[in-house]
């Protein structure tokens, strides 16, 4: 399960860990309250961090095994937490 690590990193199950900005995080959460947003770290394995609610709910990792629709798999936390997600 994916953590956040105290104040503004976060780390994936693959072990990446990503590091941000304490101001990027802040404004990220603030952002996530309207709609779900989306933090790509700048490793050349972008993780992306995603927000909903003022929350990191998943994290996007191009390491892990792909979906049946071939984007990038998330964990399995989004896949229940995701309060915007009509695609299915």
């Amino acid at each position: 399960m994916p953590q956040e690590l105290f104040p503004s990193s976060y780390l994936c199950d693959c072990g990446h860990q990503s590091d941000f900005f304490e101001r990027t995080i802040h404004e990220a959460k603030r952002r996530s309250y309207k709609k779900t947003f989306y933090l790509v770290d700048s490793a050349p394995d972008e993780h992306t961090i995603v927000f909903a609610q003022g929350q990191m709910i998943a994290i996007i990792c191009p390491r892990q095994k792909s979906d049946t629709r071939g984007s990038p798999s998330v964990t399995n936390s989004a896949k229940r937490r995701r309060p915007h997600d009509r695609s299915e």
